[in-house]
C-alpha cells in the first residue's frame, strides 16, 4: 500500500512541474549555485537564508544540471523524503496503518504541493520539521539515546534549512525539556547536552546571522502583523497560494474542524496513547507561530503565510490520530476519500499557476519595439527572470536603487542612482514592473517625471486564462526637471 501512495507521489508531484517560468526567488536561488565555495559563503551578505539547502542543491544540479526542472525537482524529492520520513519512522509513532493515514493526509496539503514546484527551501524545512517532531515524541516516550541522537540531527538540519524551521525546532525542543523536566525524567540532562552541542554547530554560521539580521531590520518587505495575516498563516496550508475558491474554503472547515474535535477528544482515556504527540504536533504549529508573532511585534516584521509550509505537516497530526481512533470504517472511507478529493483538486489548480509572463514579455518588447535596447526594472520581481530569459535579444537591464532588493545577486542588472546615469536626452526605452503592483513607487514617479510616455501596454501570461501582467511602459527620457522656484 505505501508503494503504491508512493509512486503516485512521485507522478503527483512531478506533475506539469516546468509549466511556469522560472520566478524571482528561483532565479535567485539559481544564482546562489555559482562560483567556488569562497564566493558560496560570501553571498550570503545578500541572502536571508540558512546555507544548507543551497548546499544540496548544488551538489544535485551539479549531478543532473541546472534546468528548471531539475532546480524544481529537488523540492519534489524533499516531499518524497517526508513521505518516506513519515511512513518508516512514523510507525513507531502511529503504527502501520496509522502511518499509512499520515501519508494520505500529508498528499492532500496542497501546501506542500504548491512548494513541491519551487526551487526554494520549503519542502526541505517541512522535512526536518517533521523529523524533529516524530524523534521529539520518541525521546520523550523511549528515553533512547538512539533517538536523542535523531532529534539532535534533525534539529541542527532544521537549523540550517531556514530561520523558521529553526523556530520551530527550538520550540519542540522547549517542549521536549519542559516535559522531562515536569516529569522528573533524568534524561533531561541527556537532552541539555544535546542542544548545547547544537548551539555549538551553530556558531560557525553565527557572524552572518548576524549580517543578515542586521540586513532584514534595516529593510524588509513583509507587512505589519494584522488578525488578516495571522488567519492567512492558518488558512493557506489547505487554499490555493493566491486566491480561495469553494473547494478550498471547505476544505478549510472540514481540517480545522476535524483538528478541533480531535483535541477535545484527546482529553478522553481512548485517546491517551496519542495524546503526547497530539499535543506536541499542536504546540509546535502555535508555538511557532507565536514566538514568529513576538518577533514581528518588538522587531521587524517577519510573519508571513508562506513560511509556514515549514511547520505544516504538524496540522496533518491530528486527523491521522483521528482516524486511527476512528472506529466507523465507512465514515472513515467517506472522509480520507472527501480530504484526499479536496486536497489534490487544489494541489492541482496550483500546479497550473504561472508566476508571470516573463519569457513573452522579452519576446512582446523585442518584437514591437525592436529600436529599444534597455529595460528599466521597477521591482526586482521582474528584474532577474527577466534577465533568465533575454538570450540573444540585446536588451540591457537597469535597476534604480531601492531600500531593499536582491538584484546583487545578478551582475547584468547596472545599477543606478538617477536615470540621468544611464539615459540620454531623447534615448527611447521601456520601464516594466507587475500590474498594479504598489512597490517602489517613487522610483517609477522619479522615471515619469523625467520622461515622456509614449504608450502602456501590457503582456498578459497566454499560458493561463487569469495570470499575471506585466505593465510595460514605452518612454522618451526627457532629463531631469530641475525646479527653478523660490
Amino acid at each position: 500500500m505505501f508503494l503504491l501512495i508512493f509512486v503516485f507521489a512521485v507522478f503527483f508531484y512531478s506533475f506539469n512541474i516546468g509549466f511556469s517560468d522560472l520566478w524571482s526567488d528561483e532565479i535567485y536561488t539559481k544564482s546562489m549555485l555559482k562560483g567556488s565555495l569562497p564566493d558560496f559563503y560570501g553571498q550570503f551578505k545578500n541572502d536571508l537564508h540558512p546555507p544548507l539547502y543551497y548546499l544540496g542543491l548544488k551538489l544535485f544540479t551539479a549531478l543532473f544540471g541546472i534546468t528548471p526542472v531539475s532546480l524544481r525537482f529537488f523540492s519534489v524529492l524533499g516531499v518524497l523524503s517526508t513521505l518516506l520520513l513519515g511512513y518508516f519512522a512514523g510507525q513507531r509513532v502511529f503504527g502501520r496503518q496509522g502511518a499509512l493515514y499520515f501519508c494520505l493526509m500529508l498528499i492532500s496539503v496542497p501546501m506542500l504541493a504548491a512548494y513541491s514546484h519551487q526551487a526554494r527551501m520549503y519542502t526541505w524545512a517541512a522535512f526536518s520539521i517533521t523529523g524533529v517532531c516524530i524523534y521529539s515524541y520518541l525521546f520523550i516516550r523511549t528515553g533512547r539515546n538512539r533517538d536523542l541522537v535523531f532529534l539532535f540531527i534533525f534539529t541542527v538540519v532544521a537549523m540550517y534549512i531556514h530561520y523558521y524551521s529553526m523556530v520551530a525546532a527550538f520550540v519542540s525542543n522547549a517542549f521536549v525539556f519542559l516535559y522531562l523536566l515536569i516529569t522528573k525524567n533524568k534524561k533531561w540532562r541527556h537532552h541539555l547536552l544535546s542542544l548545547l552541542l547544537a548551539t555549538l554547530l551553530f556558531l560557525p554560521w553565527l557572524f552572518m546571522f548576524m549580517i543578515q539580521v542586521k540586513r532584514v531590520q534595516h529593510a524588509f518587505w513583509v507587512p505589519d502583523v494584522s488578525l488578516t495575516t495571522v488567519l492567512h498563516c492558518y488558512g493557506i496550508p489547505f487554499t490555493e497560494q493566491f486566491w480561495t475558491t469553494g473547494y478550498s474554503v471547505s476544505f478549510v472547515i472540514l481540517m480545522y474542524s476535524l483538528i478541533i474535535y480531535t483535541f477535545f477528544k484527546s482529553a478522553g482515556k481512548s485517546f491517551s496513547e496519542y495524546r503526547l504527540v497530539l499535543w506536541l504536533s499542536l504546540f509546535i504549529f502555535t508555538g511557532t507561530l507565536l514566538v514568529i508573532m513576538i518577533i514581528s511585534l518588538f522587531s521587524q516584521p517577519v510573519l508571513f503565510s508562506r513560511y509556514v509550509v515549514a511547520i505544516v505537516v504538524m496540522l496533518v497530526i491530528p486527523p491521522t490520530i483521528l482516524f486511527i481512533q476512528m472506529k466507523t470504517e465507512w465514515l472513515k472511507a467517506i472522509l480520507i476519500l472527501v480530504i484526499l478529493f479536496l486536497g489534490i483538486r487544489i494541489s492541482v489548480s496550483t500546479f497550473y499557476f504561472s508566476y508571470g509572463p516573463y519569457q513573452q514579455t522579452i519576446e512582446y518588447i523585442t518584437t514591437t519595439y525592436p529600436e529599444i535596447s534597455k529595460i528599466l526594472h521597477i521591482t526586482e520581481i521582474t528584474a532577474g527572470p527577466m534577465i533568465e530569459y533575454s538570450g540573444n535579444s540585446g536588451l540591457s537591464h537597469y535597476w534604480l536603487k531601492a531600500e531593499m532588493s536582491n538584484v546583487d545577486a545578478f551582475p547584468e542588472i547596472h545599477q543606478f542612482e538617477q536615470p540621468g546615469e544611464f539615459l540620454t536626452p531623447g534615448e527611447a526605452f521601456c520601464a516594466v514592473r507587475f500590474n498594479n503592483l504598489e512597490l517602489n513607487m517613487e522610483n517609477l514617479n522619479r522615471v515619469l517625471s523625467e520622461s515622456k510616455l509614449i504608450k502602456t501596454d501590457t503582456v498578459s501570461d497566454n499560458k493561463v486564462k487569469d495570470g499575471i501582467i506585466i505593465q510595460v511602459y514605452l518612454l522618451q527620457y526627457k532629463g531631469r526637471q530641475i525646479d527653478t522656484r523660490e
